[in-house]
């Protein structure tokens, strides 16, 4: 039980560190990861507990509906973000990890793209909450 519980933080800090091999951080952490992440994100949002949740903590909080929302969106974004930086951190670094190099400098391309265009998608979300908060 004891080496199960501590082999945890020494996997995920293999993936960071890059010992890992490529298959396991691109395939398991980059997009089996990342699509359960935004499969339990929706799945929440669709669910009528997490609607009366965010309209009760709205009236607790006396906020706006909408408001509200966006701060849950916004936790949900953020917490996405980071596990993004740790997924694309440990395929960058695991990218030595394969015996054809081609696959490395191919895993390296689509975190760089993957990353240009969540960078964009953040400038644009930003906009909009400057534009919906404008007086704030």
């Amino acid at each position: 039980m004891e080496a199960s519980s501590t082999s945890s933080p020494r996997q995920k800090m293999s993936f960071i560190g890059g010992s890992q091999p490529l298959w396991k951080a691109f395939w398991i952490l980059y997009v089996l990861g990342s699509l359960s992440f935004t499969a339990i994100a929706l799945t929440l949002m669709q669910l009528p507990t997490v609607h009366y949740a965010l309209s009760q903590a709205s009236h607790i909080l006396n906020l706006k509906v909408e408001t509200t929302l966006i701060f849950a969106v916004t936790a949900i974004i953020a917490t996405y973000i980071m596990y993004f930086l740790f997924c694309s951190i440990s395929v960058w670094r695991c990218s030595i990890n394969t015996a054809k190099k081609h696959w490395g400098l191919l895993a390296k391309f689509i975190i760089s793209i993957n990353l240009a265009w969540i960078s964009w998608k953040i400038l644009i979300a930003y906009g909009s909450l400057i534009t919906y908060f404008p007086n704030q």
